[in-house]
């Protein structure tokens, strides 16, 4: 036990400017998990549609892939990007508008991160994920994990990312429009469990996991196992 508490102060004491490592951590968690549930590809085919230079999460599953496609609309980030990924197919423009109009490389992904801005409103003024969750669907594999990004409590984020009470106010009426609830400013995790595993379902799927799990202390994740019928 001294040894123990020993190792537990060091790592608290030095840890703190390598913070950054927590980035890393919750996606390793998930990829695990899944893992220990039998549910991670063979031959991963992987989409990070809003990669940045793509040492958020890439970097975590970077070599398990046998295909891995990167989007976002930063060209810094790309030019990093490319530079950190040689073997993947990298773009500079509009996921959204790609998974939308069948745009990507592929349609048959098995393994796709939707890790989008947040706080953020897009131009034609949706949030999040919402617009295009259903498109994801034409672009996967029979079997596919989807990682979505997600925020129970907005007021959590907001206090970090303070935004006007315009904006506020039209996220919280889109994401009550999404979840189908009268209090968009939180959604608890079981709510969006049941949400997220219904519209799979809807969209012709068998669901075979679905959990939540914190990301830090304003964001989660939303982890989506689906089957096509």
């Amino acid at each position: 036990m001294r040894k123990l508490y020993y190792k537990n102060k060091f790592l608290i004491r030095y840890s703190k400017p390598l913070e950054n490592k927590r980035l890393f951590t919750a996606i390793k968690l998930n990829i695990i998990t899944l893992k220990d549930y039998n549910l991670w590809p063979e031959k991963v085919i992987a989409l990070d549609a809003f990669c940045q230079t793509g040492l958020q999460w890439s970097r975590v599953f970077y070599k398990e892939t046998d295909y891995l496609e990167m989007w976002d609309t930063n060209s810094d980030a790309i030019r990093y990007a490319k530079k950190e990924f040689p073997k993947a197919v990298i773009n500079c423009g509009d996921s959204i508008d790609a998974i939308v109009n069948n745009k990507l490389g592929r349609r048959d992904f098995n393994f796709l991160i939707i890790d989008t801005p947040l706080p953020y409103m897009y131009s034609d003024g949706s949030f999040e994920h919402f617009v295009f969750f259903e498109k994801l669907f034409q672009n996967i594999n029979n079997k596919a994990i989807i990682i979505m990004n997600v925020v129970c409590n907005i007021e959590t984020i907001i206090s970090k990312h303070t935004h006007s009470k315009d904006f506020i106010e039209k996220w919280i009426v889109a994401r009550q429009d999404f979840y189908s609830t009268d209090k968009g400013s939180v959604v608890l995790p079981q709510t969006m469990i049941n949400v997220y595993k219904r519209k799979a379902e809807q969209l012709g799927c068998d669901v075979n996991y679905v959990a939540y799990s914190a990301r830090n202390e304003y964001v989660g994740m939303l982890t989506l196992c689906v089957c096509k019928k």
